[in-house]
């Protein structure tokens, strides 16, 4: 079964930033689109891609700037958590975008990328783009300033391809962007394409960009929940976003995931499950680290975890754990 796709919030928060600098305030825009604020809070957190999409088309729409994805895609390599970290601790050129490739599943779970050598070119790719053609086009800006970045570890900071193969269509003056103009694009490719000259592969990156006093083994133990790749998982990583607002009803999950409750509802019966049962489970696990802490009353978990009436939690406990919150709290100390 399909996974619900997942991607890491430091996206949003990117492109909730440059709405801001445009006068959008992003989180009223957010409770438009009933994402969750809290989304915002964690650049880890992992939440569908759905809503990023929808909230970066409408961000877009908002502020006039079909380059709106140029602008958010200006975060920092660095500051894109683990997975940048990995990338300018590369030795060389090859190397990053080789980490980028891989580590890029880990912020996105259908974040396709590979390079591809054609003689004296090795070109840098992405793989069709979801969404509708807004969507795409936002996304794809992203991640062009992204790969830009990343070639100009080695390359400079002035550094332009000779080509772009761009999935976007020159819509809205696209080509005039700053970022755009210059370049010779192909609008309309099946990928997002960037040629990188053989000669620079090789080239080691300056220490300038690279975080020095984090180690490799830093980095590992550091690593965030990666994105399910499987239903049921993704679902259960998926849902606690939503904890304060008691968790969706099953209509608004089957919306979030992009499918529709009779799916939803026969893809967990197909693992033996029910939606109940796996938000259940998904309040319970976000529950047990708070009933470690005797200082955090039952009362005040119960809520966090989105139930209305302590006596609710208690009763979901018990048939969960086979004691209550309670007894699992005097256990522990035991």
């Amino acid at each position: 079964m399909d996974a619900i796709p997942l991607i890491r919030a430091r996206y949003l928060q990117a492109f909730a930033a440059a709405a801001e600098q445009m006068g959008v305030h992003s989180s009223r825009l957010l409770n438009e689109l009933g994402i969750p604020e809290c989304v915002t809070e964690d650049s880890d957190t992992l939440h569908p891609a759905a809503q990023l999409f929808t909230f970066a088309a409408l961000a877009a729409k908002l502020t006039g700037r079909a380059d709106l994805g140029l602008e958010a895609g200006r975060t920092r390599l660095e500051d894109h958590g683990t997975f940048g970290a990995q990338v300018v601790e590369s030795q060389t050129l090859h190397q990053a975008l080789c980490s980028f490739c891989t580590e890029a599943l880990k912020e996105y779970s259908r974040a396709y990328f590979w390079i591809e050598a054609r003689g004296e070119t090795t070109w840098f790719c992405r793989e069709k783009i979801d969404g509708s053609t807004i969507e795409r086009q936002q996304i794809e800006l992203y991640l062009v300033e992204l790969m830009l970045q990343t070639i100009r570890m080695v390359a400079g900071p002035h550094w332009q391809p000779q080509r772009l193969l761009l999935q976007s269509e020159n819509e809205h003056g696209l080509r005039d962007a700053n970022t755009l103009s210059r370049l010779n694009i192909q609008f309309g490719s099946p990928i997002l394409a960037i040629p990188v000259p053989r000669r620079l592969l090789s080239q080691t990156l300056p220490r300038g960009f690279r975080v020095s006093e984090i180690s490799v083994e830093d980095l590992q133990s550091a690593e965030p929940e990666q994105p399910a790749t499987d239903f049921v998982e993704s679902l259960r990583q998926m849902l606690p976003l939503y904890h304060t607002t008691g968790h969706p009803h099953i209509e608004t999950a089957a919306e979030i995931a992009g499918i529709s409750v009779r799916t939803l509802q026969r893809r967990l019966e197909s693992a033996g499950q029910s939606y109940s049962q796996v938000v259940d489970e998904v309040r319970m696990q976000g529950a047990l680290p708070m009933l470690q802490d005797p200082c955090i009353p039952i009362a005040d978990i119960a809520s966090a975890v989105g139930y209305s009436q302590p006596g609710h939690f208690t009763r979901a406990f018990r048939r969960w754990a086979g004691v209550s919150p309670s007894e699992y709290r005097s256990d522990l100390e035991t």
